[in-house]
């Protein structure tokens, strides 16, 4: 479309330039053999000038027409063309949305299932059962981001803002994670009281997912900062080289692959903060890496 603007710019303008040269070009002075005045000769010229340019305005406007309809009908075909080659990739990706609601749906009925009789047995080898109990809690997880991924992806409904006070959200999920820190230290950085509009459940899942990613990855210390319109999460553990900063955010993709995880809780952050039109991005140098996100 800005390709074809500026050819049609470039080649009315020229024909405009050309007319406008060529009508300025005037004719070579005829010798006054009829007798006529001067003054009926100044009159003719001046006329002739008038008509002229009459004609160069009325070229002018008529490019100038020809210029917006032509515009108008190949955006008008742009547009339709476009639409029909995009709708293919839309409908594909619309069942593909649908495939991963429908399918993480109906696989939680069966989990739940599993989970219930796998309580209910009566077994000495508790290793064993402990293994089992532990990979039911990984599909379950799995299956529940697959969902809330999707449902994510459907949402139109924009949901309620309202006034939050984010530093006691802040210091509530840090009180929450305190018992699977471990060794690791904690440091929080947050006003005593943040108030912003914002929308509470969303933030505070965005929240849960930096804190668990930070916990997972750090070495020794993690570091929350928040002001009223950033929230940071950093931790001191592996860095992530530049080429693979932009990809952290995409669905199933792990920079460490020796990471426990299916590689959606950032994914999920991603598309939650598209929905709220906050931004959200990584930074990682020699010896920390943080997720900022900004509301």
């Amino acid at each position: 479309m800005i390709i074809t603007s500026i050819i049609l710019a470039i080649a009315f303008g020229s024909i405009f330039a050309v007319t406008v040269v060529s009508n300025n070009n005037r004719p070579p002075e005829m010798p006054n053999r009829m007798g006529i005045s001067n003054e009926w000769r100044d009159a003719m010229r001046e006329e002739i000038e008038k008509d002229r340019a009459r004609r160069v305005e009325r070229l002018g406007v008529t490019l100038i027409m020809v210029a917006i309809i032509t515009e108008l009908l190949v955006f008008a075909a742009s547009y339709y063309y476009a639409e029909k080659s995009i709708k293919p990739v839309k409908d594909a990706y619309e069942k593909q949305r649908e495939f991963i609601a429908n399918a993480s749906h109906e696989l939680k009925t069966p989990i739940a299932a599993a989970r219930a009789n796998f309580e209910a047995l009566d077994t000495s080898e508790q290793p064993w059962t402990d293994n089992v109990d532990s990979e039911l809690d990984r599909v379950a997880k799995l299956v529940n981001d697959l969902l809330i991924l999707a449902r994510t992806d459907g949402r139109t409904v924009v949901l309620e803002k309202k006034d939050v006070d984010l530093s006691i959200v802040v210091r509530k999920h840090m009180q929450l994670i305190e018992a699977r820190l471990g060794e690791k230290e904690l440091k929080v950085d947050a006003p005593k009281s943040t108030s912003v509009r914002i929308v509470r459940a969303d933030f505070e899942q965005i929240l849960d997912i930096l804190l668990d990613n930070a916990i997972k990855y750090s070495k020794s210390k993690i570091e929350v900062e928040l002001t009223d319109k950033m929230l940071r999460v950093t931790n001191d553990g592996k860095t992530i080289s530049a080429d693979k900063l932009n990809k952290v955010f995409d669905r199933f993709y792990q920079a460490d692959k020796t990471a426990e995880g299916s590689g959606l809780g950032l994914a999920i952050a991603k598309a939650v903060a598209d929905q709220n039109s906050w931004k959200i991005r990584a930074e990682s140098d020699e010896k920390k890496t943080s997720f900022i996100l900004e509301f």
